[in-house]
């Protein structure tokens, strides 16, 4: 990926939080608390890790206290996590403009630049909002530009740490004809065939 071709990340961090929250408003209220495709979550709670990965990103462009380890549901998810989606939605595009992608910041690989910090929970964002749709019996294509990041970050990191316990599964099988949306979640352990 080139600088000059690429949109910056900045950019990819608003269309991927906008990308989860449109999917977050299109759950029906009765699947909520339905099984998801990810193993022992269910809707809500990814809708919850997922939530936590876009307050990451703000966090990140804002320069305040990170956590360590993965991000879990909090206690006002289970109240309208589509407003408050939308909220940090209207943060990060304030936040954005005054932000130095230069900036040391924490990430899993320790200090790096803002704009490789803020790879992990963007590509977060792309990918748990196609397990949302799985969930719901549904299939999308990643936009390119978000899958080209996805899918960067993935050849990026060393397989041990990818395949690291709470990180992601065993590669599973995808047919030869499979889109590259499709190739990548299964090699990051989704179930990639006909949606139940």
């Amino acid at each position: 990926m080139s600088e000059d071709t690429t949109p910056r990340i900045d950019v990819l961090a608003a269309e991927a939080l906008d990308m989860f929250t449109a999917s977050v408003r299109e759950i029906p209220a009765q699947r909520w608390d339905d099984p998801s495709n990810l193993q022992e979550w269910t809707v809500r709670e990814l809708v919850g890790h997922a939530t936590g990965s876009a307050t990451r990103v703000i966090v990140l462009v804002e320069d305040g206290e990170l956590w360590d380890g993965p991000s879990k549901p909090s206690d006002w998810m289970y109240d309208d996590p589509a407003t408050h989606l939308s909220e940090l939605g209207i943060r990060l595009r304030g936040a954005l403009p005054t932000a130095d992608l230069d900036a040391l910041r924490k990430s899993p690989q320790g200090e790096v630049p803002l704009r490789r910090a803020l790879m992990f929970p963007v590509a977060d964002l792309a990918l748990h909002s196609w397990d949302l749709h799985r969930s719901l019996g549904e299939s999308i294509e990643l936009p390119d530009d978000l899958l080209a990041l996805s899918e960067a970050l993935v050849q990026s990191v060393p397989e041990p740490m990818l395949r690291r316990p709470g990180a992601f599964g065993p590669a599973q099988p995808a047919p030869a004809d499979a889109s590259r949306t499709t190739k990548l979640l299964a090699f990051l352990g989704r179930t990639v065939g006909p949606s139940a």
